[in-house]
């Protein structure tokens, strides 16, 4: 493959081929330009993670002068972004096969971290075949993009820990419910007769008299019935106290 001109659409299987066929002459085109080893490599690091970047918008016959064109402006804007005196002159160089391996290392390395593809799936233009012209204009108002889908995760998440902050933290100290009131022991009859003291209520005793025909005891005396009390509440119609013939 490296005596044929590249006409493969580039993939992750097939790009070290592609490396290998065509990093010969990458070098010496672009050590030409950058006369310094470290400016060559960079540029041509750069310019092969651009070109795969650009992967599944290029057929197989347009990645070799994509990657030319690529490799040319990446030579020039590094010679531009770090000068040399040009007063020194630079030996020509022939690629060794450790720089040819730690280049394509570097390479790979780029390729396969989350980094790149997280950056990649972020980049990624949304593409929808068979849309209507309804749905264009829509997709034209409000894109619908991965950036897009991933901030609307992140806000989510967000406002749930807001949420769930404002409802825990201002009672992490206090109970939210009286546990004592709802297990206490005392009964109900015992609460009832502690309560009767703040209600307005007259208390009257009510005498009960023997029952008519009842038999009188031996020896024909009867001895007068001892009342039995009995009491009964009734609610006060007024607060105040009734005037008693007794009292002063």
């Amino acid at each position: 493959m490296a005596d044929e001109l590249w006409n493969a659409q580039l993939t992750r299987e097939n790009f070290k081929d592609f490396y290998m066929s065509t990093v010969v002459m990458v070098y010496s085109s672009v050590y030409q330009i950058t006369k310094e080893a470290t400016r060559c490599e960079n540029a041509i690091v750069k310019s092969y993670l651009d070109v795969y970047s650009k992967r599944s918008a290029l057929p197989g016959d347009k990645v070799i002068y994509v990657f030319g064109d690529i490799l040319l402006e990446n030579a020039k804007h590094i010679v531009e972004e770090y000068p040399l005196p040009s007063d020194i002159t630079y030996s020509e160089r022939v690629l060794d096969e450790y720089t040819r391996n730690s280049m394509l290392e570097k390479i790979l390395a780029k390729i396969d971290s989350k980094s790149f593809k997280m950056a990649e799936f972020i980049s990624t233009d949304v593409k929808k075949t068979g849309m209507t012209m309804h749905a264009r204009k829509k997709n034209d108002i409000f894109a619908v993009t991965p950036l897009l889908v991933l901030e609307i995760i992140v806000l989510s998440i967000l406002i749930w820990m807001v949420s769930f902050a404002a409802v825990t933290v201002p009672y992490s100290k206090d109970a939210l419910i009286n546990e004592k009131s709802i297990f206490e022991n005392s009964s109900v009859q015992e609460q009832f007769v502690s309560a009767m003291g703040y209600f307005p209520l007259n208390v009257k005793m009510v005498e009960q008299t023997p029952a008519e025909g009842g038999e009188a005891p031996e020896g024909g005396e009867t001895e007068p019935a001892q009342p039995e009390a009995q009491i009964a509440a009734s609610l006060a119609e007024t607060t105040e106290p009734e005037i008693s013939a007794t009292s002063g």
